[in-house]
């Protein structure tokens, strides 16, 4: 049997809606980075509004989209084994590919700029291909497990800085591993196994209970976050403030997209949000286009150190180039030109039907 992609009538089109809004919050925390990969420059002292922006920005953006974008790697794992294997394919061998592909494209990207997340993905990839075949429960425990390890590192930290003391090594080894993206590549596999986004309906009360548990969990993380960031009161606790946005990835994370997909389970809240299913749906393309677009847009303009406001400015128009155009690409073609290169290289050259001998 021929290995085919995903088909335009088997999409889940919530799923492209929330990627969609992940790239959109990928933008705005990397549109800084741009400048500085570019020249030795310190960004402006944040005060004032972009001091606001910045809260904002640590309580419900950094380090939470790319939580959820790694969640839906995870759950597109599972959705492009499962339907492999319904296939007779030999899945693994096919989903090896797709990360040899991903490594490479993600190679060309370190070039043009060093926050390339698409080798970290693929070699983390193979890492998660050993959990298809395992139990639901088995999948949830490893989670659980390693995202309570990672939360719990981060609380001896806090608790030793807040102490002035130095944090241990092992500790601090822990807290710059790559446990969070593993941790969200785990509950988005599972998510998928359990069936969680494909029937929202039948899975609401749990959806509930988990937005529900993750914000009461993220609730005093965040009044830590916006107490040592010196908007409130008091002059901002760096360390401290770093720390918890960290600790605060896997609930915040957790909580925004179970909040999502019930949002989404209403059809109002899906017609408001369907353009980004069009940025969504080109996620690799739309990914590549922003390092693309600010490759030209920085030598072109002279763009050099910028309060965070003009960054959040910048951010608006170029997202909304950026729904343009995958709208308009998406009116003509299937896929992405990305995509389309991806789907090229993880199963090559769709081979012609060979006509039956004639009788």
């Amino acid at each position: 049997m021929q290995a085919e992609p995903i088909t335009q009538k088997d999409r889940i089109y919530s799923i492209d809606i929330v990627r969609g809004l992940a790239l959109f919050g990928i933008l705005l925390v990397n549109l800084p980075s741009f400048i500085m990969y570019s020249e030795d420059v310190r960004m402006p002292i944040e005060a004032g509004i972009d001091a606001w922006i910045r809260l904002s920005y640590d309580l419900f953006i950094q380090t939470k989209f790319f939580g959820i974008f790694s969640f839906l790697f995870g759950l597109g794992f599972y959705i492009f084994m499962s339907r492999a294997e319904q296939r007779g394919q030999k899945v693994f061998r096919l989903f090896s590919r797709r990360l040899f592909a991903m490594f490479f494209i993600g190679v060309i990207h370190v070039i043009l700029w060093f926050g390339d997340i698409l080798t970290v993905y693929a070699l983390l990839g193979f890492l998660l291909m050993p959990f298809y075949r395992r139990k639901s429960s088995t999948i949830l425990a490893w989670a659980a497990s390693l995202g309570g390890v990672y939360m719990l590192t981060q609380g001896v930290a806090l608790v030793q800085t807040l102490n002035g003391q130095e944090v241990y090594p092992f500790v601090a080894s822990l807290q710059t591993t790559l446990i969070p993206i593993f941790v969200m590549f785990l509950f988005g596999l599972y998510a998928g196994k359990r069936g969680f986004i494909a029937q929202i309906r039948e899975h609401k009360p749990l959806l509930k209970r988990i937005a529900t548990t993750t914000l009461a969990i993220s609730l005093p993380i965040a009044a830590g976050i916006v107490c040592a960031s010196g908007v409130v009161f008091g002059s901002k606790l760096e360390q401290v403030n770093k720390i918890l946005v960290d600790l605060s990835t896997l609930p915040m994370a957790l909580c925004l997209i179970a909040s999502l997909f019930l949002l989404l389970d209403r059809e109002s809240a899906r017609k408001v949000l369907q353009p980004f299913a069009y940025t969504g749906q080109m996620g690799l393309t739309t990914y590549l286009g922003q390092t693309v677009i600010m490759t030209i847009l920085i030598p072109l303009f002279g763009i050099t150190a910028m309060p965070l406001s003009s960054w959040l400015l910048l951010a608006l128009p170029i997202y909304a180039f950026q729904l343009l155009a995958s709208w308009l690409w998406l009116k003509r073609f299937n896929r992405g030109p990305m995509e389309k290169l991806w789907r090229f290289l993880t199963y090559g050259r769709k081979k012609k039907a060979v006509p039956a001998p004639a009788n």
